[in-house]
């Protein structure tokens, strides 16, 4: 009686085991799609970004980190684009960091990027000082220093 209650045990534990690791399994594939998004990014190969990071979104459509740095990765990759591939690519940008800020409201570095954004875009991508200015009011109410860098970025481009 002894034995088949340690075999039982033994068996409620693999079982827990198991489901754990498999419950656990695509947040590590996660983790690596954003940590493979950030290598291709510091190496400077934004279509490799672009490719890895949009497998990440489609993964965990609501990781605000992913949808950041997928606009890093459209950013960079407009810069490197021709005129008439640009527009397309920043509105893709603001969009992904749109989405982190709506995912992670606390995700700083999303707001500063569409500081950015709205900053130096023209009005027909998107363009605003007026969101500007709101998003330097989200992250002065996170981070008042922060925020005072991203008010004195908005008064710079004027």
């Amino acid at each position: 009686m002894a034995r088949i209650l340690k075999v039982s045990t033994f068996m409620s534990r693999l079982m827990f085991t198991l489901a754990f690791v498999l419950l656990a399994l695509p947040f590590a594939a996660q983790i690596t799609l954003l940590e493979e998004g950030r290598v291709a990014i510091d190496r400077d190969d934004p279509q490799a970004a672009v490719r890895v990071l949009q497998r990440a979104v489609a993964e965990t459509p609501i990781n605000a980190e992913a949808h950041y740095l997928l606009g890093v990765a459209y950013g960079n990759l407009a810069q490197k684009a021709n005129r008439f591939r640009q527009p397309s690519l920043a509105r893709h940008t603001r969009d992904e960091f749109e989405r982190a800020v709506q995912f992670d409201p606390n995700h700083l570095e999303a707001r500063w990027a569409l500081v950015q954004y709205y900053t130096r875009a023209p009005g027909y991508l998107g363009g605003s000082e007026q969101k500007a200015r709101q998003q330097a009011e989200e992250i002065s109410k996170r981070d008042a220093s922060f925020g005072q860098r991203a008010f004195d970025f908005i008064a710079q481009k004027k």
